[in-house]
């Protein structure tokens, strides 16, 4: 990586430019983000001076999103009669917080399935 640099006073500095793209994350997104933040540092350093690290927590957040919706579709059939709103409503949020909490023990902390979207791009 070729870096250029900018003389400041008596050192020099990286001449470092945020990235011009714009990604939207969605909390799978955000908490992936966090996540190499406090658990992942090298790596969490590495990206974001390689200016990588928003593209690959965009395209993680991408997937978790689709696993989470995948999850419940699959098992939206399963729901009780719509007559009997509140136990409708309550088996809803049950699924919500049941595909929620299998994408994130599943997918984004598990460093092995990370590994293997990496190692499909």
């Amino acid at each position: 990586m070729n870096v250029d640099y900018i003389k400041y006073g008596d050192i020099y500095l990286p001449a470092l430019e945020a990235p011009k793209e714009h990604y939207d994350l969605c909390r799978f997104g955000h908490a992936y983000l966090r996540h190499l933040k406090q658990n992942k540092r090298a790596l969490y350093s590495q990206m974001m001076i390689t200016g990588k690290l928003l593209k690959h927590v965009a395209h993680v957040d991408k997937l978790a999103r689709q696993m989470y919706d995948d999850i419940i579709r699959d098992r939206i059939g399963d729901a009780p009669p719509r007559e009997n709103q509140m136990e409708w409503v309550g088996f809803m949020n049950n699924l919500r917080n049941s595909a929620e909490e299998i994408v994130y023990k599943e997918f984004l902390f598990e460093d092995e399935k990370i590994r293997e979207v990496e190692r499909e791009r």
